[in-house]
């Protein structure tokens, strides 16, 4: 079962591959997938490419990572920055987009 929580961090979105940091604090709603290490924020995302984008993070450098969903069959760049969250007080806030230019918004424990 998903669980829906808050998000809380600064504002950024990924528009064509370049970070645009918008300055203001933002809230987030989010879904926690049923691995309970990754959430999504966005309908077009789903958890097993969540759970990716986790796995991506953690065995890439930097903070821009590339991971593959398997809904789709195609992989995504996206840009990921420290936040917390009512779920996870240490987490990340992944962004990118998709191909028809819709955001994409990974939370990762």
């Amino acid at each position: 079962m998903k669980k829906a929580v808050a998000a809380a961090g600064l504002g950024a979105a990924v528009a064509l591959g370049s970070l645009v940091g918008a300055g203001t604090a933002n809230a987030d709603n989010f879904t926690v997938c049923p691995s309970g290490m990754s959430g999504v924020a966005t309908d077009d995302t789903s958890c097993a490419f969540a759970d990716n984008v986790r796995w991506a993070w953690y065995s890439q450098p930097g903070n821009i990572v590339t991971a593959y969903s398997p809904v789709t069959h195609q992989s995504y760049t996206m840009q990921c920055t420290p936040t917390a969250t009512t779920f996870w007080p240490v987490a990340k806030r992944c962004v990118g987009v998709n191909s028809y230019g819709v955001g994409l918004i990974v939370f990762v424990d």
